[in-house]
């Protein structure tokens, strides 16, 4: 089981990696442009900058998105709320409120990126980018706890605070349900599944600790809530194998044959299977 487990794990690092290589083109492409005024807007940004604090509208938000367009986040930040604060409606700001998001985002200022994103989706909730600010937000909470270097090598994100990946969950979640013709859609949904997997994996890691050290209770309750609540993930037939294990452990081997016959069906060629024929 172990084996099995540390191959689940490289194959977790290999999916997570073209995960945060193909979120990354998507932010490309989203940060490129997704305006409320299309290529208005866009040709826009392609103009003279201003200073910061000076100009019309329309000039910061030429400068902030040429910044931003740069690879400039603190100073398209800057910008981009000079503007929110300077001229407080008008589609330039409402644009600007989802470019500031963005520019947060890249910055690893999570927390801000997702309050920009929340204010998007109270000031305009009938906007038609308004699953762009749910995107934000659950990619915010997905890459929380990363540093630069582990985008490159990517983290244990069993390891990681799952808080953080049950609320990119939920963000996702909302996404797929509420526009399910958004084209950030099928990205959500693989990332769903991934956290779905990620979240099991944690449950039975933690309930693999607790039977190293006997608490074999512990590992009947945990093994139960992760069947609970991440039914159908890739751990299932680990935990279940884990659950009869425990239940062995605890004389219990009425509940541990009902147990493997679950397995059995589930996955039939489950080395707990085949070593109980």
């Amino acid at each position: 089981m172990v084996r099995a487990l540390r191959g689940l794990l490289s194959a977790s690092y290999a999916i997570l990696f073209l995960m945060i290589l193909k979120f990354l083109r998507i932010l490309t492409l989203a940060g490129a442009g997704f305006g409320i005024s299309g290529g208005f807007l866009a040709g826009c940004a392609s103009g003279g900058a201003a200073p910061v604090g000076a100009g019309t509208a329309e000039q910061l938000y030429r400068s902030a998105k040429r910044s931003l367009n740069q690879g400039d986040f603190l100073n398209a930040i800057s910008i981009f709320e000079t503007l929110g604060a300077r001229y407080p409606f008008g589609s330039y700001t409402q644009q600007a409120q989802l470019d500031v998001a963005f520019a947060y985002l890249k910055q690893d200022e999570f927390d801000s990126a997702i309050n920009a994103a929340n204010r998007f989706i109270k000031l305009y909730p009938r906007s038609e980018n308004i699953d762009y600010a749910y995107y934000i937000k659950g990619v915010s909470h997905f890459s929380r706890g990363g540093s630069a270097m582990e985008r490159i090598f990517p983290r244990d994100m069993a390891k990681v605070n799952q808080i953080w990946l049950s609320s990119s969950f939920a963000e996702f979640d909302t996404l797929v349900r509420r526009f399910p013709d958004s084209e950030y859609v099928a990205d959500s949904r693989e990332r769903m599944r991934f956290l779905r997997n990620e979240m099991a994996r944690h449950e039975l890691i933690t309930a693999e600790f607790y039977f190293q050290r006997g608490a074999m209770v512990a590992v009947v309750n945990r093994v139960n809530y992760l069947l609970e609540h991440f039914d159908g993930s890739v751990h299932v037939p680990d935990a279940l194998a884990l659950l009869a294990d425990a239940f062995q452990s605890l004389g219990q081997n009425d509940r541990r044959a009902d147990t493997l016959r679950v397995l059995q069906a589930t996955d039939p060629k489950h080395p707990a299977v085949v070593k109980k024929s």
